[in-house]
């Protein structure tokens, strides 16, 4: 009986004993594709096991070490000093919004005559030794000078120049301002002037010392809150 020949020669008897050859092969090949997909299924839950018990046991450590700082007393410090930040922080950013840091308080009888707003020799002295430590102190800053007066009426005469202590005030704060820029070479921009009038005193104004303390004028200097 002549054989039935195939492609490259092989006989049928001979195809279906290569078939039968390879197929336990071929079925152990996907046994062992499923056994490496089930252990590769299996170390990746055992990972996330294991990162779970990493997350868990820093965690742990962490609230030990917070225990640890509280019966040592490192916490209540560290909170002492976070409280200190803040509140200095909470100062600068008052500054910034709302006023200066005050660099010196000058009575204004030690500035001006008596009832006007022209300076003596010496407040000018004085004037000049605020500059220089306005300029290597300060330098760069904006300077806010502000009036301040008593609460005594101008007299009559006074008062055809000045008609309240507003006025006064302002002509004080503005002429220290103008020397500090005329004659101690202070940049013009630098510079604030506000007049408060008698509204914020600092002594009582019922008597002579009161009086004095509540004439002045203060300097101050904005922070620099870039």
């Amino acid at each position: 009986m002549p054989r039935t020949l195939v492609g490259g020669g092989m006989t049928t008897r001979g195809l279906l004993l290569l078939a039968l050859f390879l197929a336990p092969a071929l079925a152990g090949c996907a046994t062992h594709r499923r056994l490496a997909a089930e252990r590769a299924a299996a170390l990746d839950s055992l990972r996330a096991v294991n990162a779970a018990y990493r997350a868990e046991r820093i965690a742990l450590e962490d609230s030990l070490a917070f225990y640890a700082d509280v019966r040592s007393g490192q916490y209540a410090r560290d909170m002492r000093a976070l409280r200190d930040r803040l509140n200095r922080l909470a100062y600068r950013l008052a500054l910034c919004r709302e006023g200066a840091e005050g660099v010196a308080a000058l009575a204004v009888d030690d500035l001006f005559a008596p009832g006007t707003a022209t300076l003596i020799p010496a407040g000018r002295a004085r004037l000049d030794a605020l500059a220089a430590r306005l300029r290597t102190r300060h330098a760069g800053r904006t300077i806010r000078v502000e009036g301040y007066a008593d609460a005594t009426p101008p007299g009559p005469t006074l008062r055809k120049k000045y008609p309240t202590n507003w006025e006064l005030s302002a002509a004080r704060a503005a002429a220290v301002a103008r020397y500090l820029i005329e004659h101690a070479g202070m940049e013009p921009e630098r510079f604030e002037v506000v007049a408060f009038g008698a509204s914020r005193p600092v002594a009582r104004d019922d008597t002579p010392r009161g009086r004095r303390l509540n004439r002045r004028i203060r300097i101050a200097v904005r922070p620099d809150c870039g």
